[in-house]
């Protein structure tokens, strides 16, 4: 007789620890050096209650829609209860074998611009947010309340770019080509699904364009100093700002 198992959930509390001020000062400063006119008020946590009611209601109209996300299972104002969606991607793409794992990396991103295409958005699209059986990818964490205090298409461009970043460790072993890859599979599958709903999608190139002259500030000043000039975090932004440049490229001209 086989032992009855008990599903898996997970439960926030409002009561857990928030984004201390500094840290919320931090994210703001950094979203706004990047050209994401991210709201003070979207990045500083500090109503527990307020930001886990605002996932609850995005998760029932999200599940509503059709999108694939945890089931909300309990919520009393205090506490929300859902239900598990499997492990998350960044594990799943870190124990893929080095050559499947580009191609993966991509069909996540594809995967995104449909959802944005539907009308949507997550706030927190880095591969630690996703989850993927096989088949399907999911999506978690939707606490951050950025829209409507930003345009939608902004943020949509910042789940892009969230992405692409939490990729980095990944992208260090593959080069250029492989940010330019997972770029251009976003804004390919952007251009079909939007132009399917009759919508102009989010403008990527131009996001981008706008980016790498921030950061080539940042790789310019990790150069002057001679202990970070060398260092994984220098290498990885050299390889994500030569892969910009290579995807910008195909849509300027030069």
């Amino acid at each position: 007789m086989n032992p009855t198992t008990t599903p898996k959930t997970w439960t926030k509390t409002a009561d857990r620890p928030l984004r201390s001020a500094w840290r919320s000062a931090g994210v703001w400063l950094l979203a706004r050096f990047m050209g994401v006119p991210v709201p003070w008020q979207a990045v500083h946590q500090r109503d527990g209650r307020a930001l886990l009611a605002y996932e609850h209601q995005r998760l029932l109209a999200l599940g509503a829609a059709g999108e694939a996300v945890p089931p909300v299972l309990a919520f009393d104002g205090h506490s929300l209860v859902t239900g598990d969606i499997g492990r998350t991607f960044d594990h799943i793409v870190n124990e893929t074998p080095l050559p499947q794992r580009l191609p993966l990396m991509c069909a996540a991103a594809e995967d995104l611009a449909g959802f944005h295409a539907r009308g949507h958005w997550h706030g927190g699209a880095q591969a630690r947010n996703l989850t993927w059986d096989g088949q399907r990818f999911a999506r978690m964490d939707f606490e951050e309340p950025l829209y409507p205090a930003m345009p939608l298409n902004q943020v949509q461009l910042y789940d892009a770019l969230q992405l692409l970043m939490s990729y980095a460790r990944f992208l260090e072993s593959m080069g250029p080509g492989a940010v330019r890859d997972v770029l251009q599979a976003y804004r390919s599958a952007s251009v079909r699904a939007f132009a399917a709903r009759g919508v102009t999608p989010p403008d990527l190139p131009s996001f981008i364009q706008r980016l790498m002259s921030r950061l080539r500030t940042v790789q310019r000043v990790l150069h002057a100093v001679p202990r970070l000039r060398e260092s994984r975090e220098a290498m990885r932004l050299r390889i994500v700002l030569d892969g910009m440049a290579a995807f910008t490229a195909q849509h300027t001209g030069h």
